[in-house]
């Protein structure tokens, strides 16, 4: 009878513990809507691989006009994914999605419940995300919005591919160092500094550009790590 040797159960154990992290590392963004007005909400991970998810997941959208005033929004939760259809010329779209916790077995597999509604879990995340498209650019982009977790282009003007683009993360509003940023989940690329500053040079067309950060949590039962992510989104011409 095989019997696993300890190096293939510890091989096993980092590939399923790497599973459940890549899992976790979802984005959500927008995109225009292909059979009608407004936009989709996207959900994924890497290698542009989509995903279904409940609609009650999606719990804030604003949008906001080129003079920086909010504009109401209506919402369609559909199986293949809420559309959204601002009331006027929207400038800027947030979104606000809570993936809920995340609880990891010793087999490696996850479920979507609090440790302590898990028995037998060994560590858990609880995974939000956040959002925002700039569908026009002009001096409000540059702007915060108050979004908990924010990515701010240091930028009026309309950025084109083959140039930097400089932003700033806010956590809070305040300027966050040492957050990794990426386009599309890719691999780190950039790391903010002690300004909360960090600069990626744009590329063609559409950009999403990703930014996370991981917390240990030491004094909730109902998990173990805290997981924000986020996501930029424009278009860039050439």
């Amino acid at each position: 009878m095989f019997r696993p040797t300890p190096l293939i159960l510890a091989f096993a154990t980092l590939l399923a513990l790497l599973g459940s992290r890549a899992a976790l590392a979802h984005s959500v963004w927008l995109e225009a809507n292909p059979q009608g007005p407004g936009h989709v909400v996207r959900f994924g991970g890497h290698a542009g691989v989509l995903e279904d998810y409940p609609a009650e997941k999606l719990q804030q959208v604003h949008a906001y006009d080129r003079q920086g005033a909010e504009l109401g929004v209506v919402r369609h939760d559909r199986a293949d994914g809420v559309r959204l259809v601002p009331e006027g010329d929207a400038a800027l779209m947030t979104l606000f999605f809570d993936n809920g916790y995340w609880s990891r077995l010793d087999s490696g597999r996850s479920e979507n419940r609090p440790m302590d509604q898990v028995p037998g879990a060994v560590s858990g995340v609880r995974a939000v995300k956040h959002h925002k498209s700039i569908l026009h650019w002009n001096a409000q982009a540059s702007r915060p919005l108050g979004q908990a977790f924010e990515l701010v282009p240091l930028a009026d003007r309309k950025p084109r591919a083959g140039q930097p683009l400089e932003l700033q993360v806010l956590i809070d509003g305040r300027p966050a160092a040492g957050i990794a940023l990426a386009f599309d989940e890719e691999g780190e690329l950039a790391r903010s500094d002690a300004n909360g500053r960090a600069s990626l040079v744009v590329r063609p067309g559409s950009n999403r550009i990703w930014a996370g950060q991981r917390l240990a949590v030491s004094d909730d039962p109902r998990l173990t790590e805290l997981s924000t992510e986020y996501s930029l989104v424009f278009h860039a011409d050439e």
